[in-house]
């Protein structure tokens, strides 16, 4: 053997050898290894905000769903499904409405309130409904938009305090109402919002990509006049999927720990290629 055979043999000693002899893992990487392990699983999933957001899908068609307001529908909303998580927050959404009566360029007036409830049955189509008490309900707001065309701008609702927390994969509905007896005493006009026909097969390809998540709901309404009681008592008079309201809404979810759970799976494996490495040592 020369000199510089040699060499490289005492540089093997001294660093555990080439990749820790053929394959073997040195000490140091043992232990390097559970310590990262133990920091992982150890530490919280770091919240995150999730958006649903179809509103830039809604040019592709343009679709517009009018007739809110006194004597029209008192209520209009949009179901969706909570994001996956271990908690789940909502902390605003909006619509997107524009004024349409009175005609000429005259601009509705309407005393509205955001809600959102548990919802119950089709999210998409007929036979669904809100269901128990209200998990919020805001309190009335003057809503004038500009008037068509063109005077498009945000109904938004932003949920009070850390917003309101949801269990993820639940049913709900969030939405605006003007039938408070007050409220829709008070309100003059009819407004129109935008809506985006996902589901619709006679759009190829449809308006909104295959891979975009929006809660997997539809947009919904309810003619109950001022009857405010009958939001969560009776069946929503949607006849049927026109599609999607035109809607943003921000969640903050904390994910479910998988990330911990697939480290826990290699952890018997460098345990024991370890432990073999400590009885050759």
């Amino acid at each position: 053997m020369n000199s510089s055979s040699q060499n490289i043999l005492d540089a093997q000693k001294v660093h555990g050898g080439p990749i820790a002899a053929a394959g073997k893992p040195s000490r140091l990487l043992c232990l390097a290894g559970f310590a990262l392990v133990a920091v992982l699983a150890a530490g919280p999933a770091a919240a995150a905000t999730v958006t649903y957001d179809t509103a830039p899908y809604w040019p592709v068609v343009s679709g517009i769903f009018g007739g809110v307001g006194p004597g029209q529908s008192s209520t209009v909303a949009e179901t969706f499904i909570a994001p996956a998580g271990t908690t789940v927050t909502l902390n605003d959404f909006s619509f997107y409405a524009e004024s349409y009566y009175p005609y000429n360029g005259g601009v509705a007036s309407l005393y509205l309130r955001p809600f959102v409830f548990v919802w119950s049955g089709s999210l998409t189509g007929t036979g669904g409904g809100a269901v128990g008490n209200a998990l919020y309900l805001g309190s009335s707001f003057l809503y004038q938009p500009p008037p068509r065309p063109g005077g498009w701008v945000p109904l938004t609702a932003t949920l009070p305090g850390n917003g309101l927390t949801l269990s993820p994969g639940q049913h709900y509905v969030m939405g605006f109402t003007l039938s408070y007896p007050a409220d829709y005493a008070a309100s003059q006009g009819d407004i129109e919002f935008q809506f985006v026909p996902a589901r619709n097969p006679n759009y190829n390809p449809p308006p909104i990509p295959p891979g975009v998540d929006f809660g997997s709901g539809g947009a919904v309404w309810l003619n109950n006049g001022n009857n405010f009681a009958a939001l969560n008592t009776t069946v929503w008079d949607t006849w049927g999927d026109i599609g999607v309201l035109a809607f943003t809404a921000h969640f903050t979810v904390v994910p479910e720990p998988s990330r911990c759970a697939l480290f826990a799976l290699g952890l018997p494996a460098l345990f024991a290629a370890c432990r073999r490495k400590g009885k050759e040592a």
